[in-house]
């Protein structure tokens, strides 16, 4: 039995000091840590990103849409491209302005702003048909906002809307808050009242 033992305990003496050996321990915690740390300082700058370029693109937007209230409109330019223009200025190229995207609508009172046009379901149907509503805008049709797409005319109250898809470079980040093409839909919006311009 001892010569048992004794055969044994290199065995048991080799696999006891590799159980306490503590060489290489900080290479593999590291090792599974590093991607959590890496994923972390990726998601704050990706995150920094995107509230630095939405606070320029708020900035950008309520500028531009104080220029647009005047009915300014720069030579060989349209109001659109005026406006297009100033947006891409004040931006300061941390944004392409092909994928820059704006739209305007109009009303006539700030209430109007985001409602539907007044209607009436009559006939229990579930859908809103001609003399069921009454038409706000004049364009002929029920519209669940009754702004008109456009920049109004003088006194005119225009809401801007300027989105930008913004690119998620993080992989994970990009599943969780991008849409299908990995961008996070930055918008800015402004509300201005035309001032009494000659149209």
């Amino acid at each position: 039995m001892h010569s048992s033992f004794t055969r044994i305990w290199p065995r048991l003496s080799g696999i006891s000091r590799f159980i306490h050996d503590t060489r290489g321990v900080s290479a593999i915690e590291f090792s599974i840590l590093a991607p959590v740390l890496l994923l972390m300082m990726f998601g704050i700058l990706e995150f920094a990103s995107i509230m630095l370029v939405s606070n320029i693109m708020e900035s950008a937007t309520a500028i531009t849409s104080r220029l647009g209230k005047t009915g300014y409109v720069t030579e060989d330019s349209s109001r659109e491209e005026t406006i297009l223009a100033s947006v891409e200025q004040k931006t300061q190229g941390l944004i392409d302005p092909e994928a820059l995207d704006i739209s305007s609508k109009y009303y006539s009172d700030f209430s109007q702003i985001g409602d539907a046009e007044p209607s009436n379901d009559t006939n229990g149907n579930g859908t809103i048909e001609a003399g069921e509503y009454t038409d706000i805008n004049g364009n002929g049709q029920f519209d669940a906002d009754m702004g008109l797409a456009g920049y109004g005319g003088a006194g005119a109250i225009v809401v801007y809307t300027v989105s930008y898809p913004w690119p998620v470079m993080t992989p994970l980040l990009s599943n969780i808050i991008g849409d299908e093409d990995g961008n996070y839909i930055i918008t800015a919006r402004s509300v201005v009242k035309n001032e009494p311009y000659d149209n």
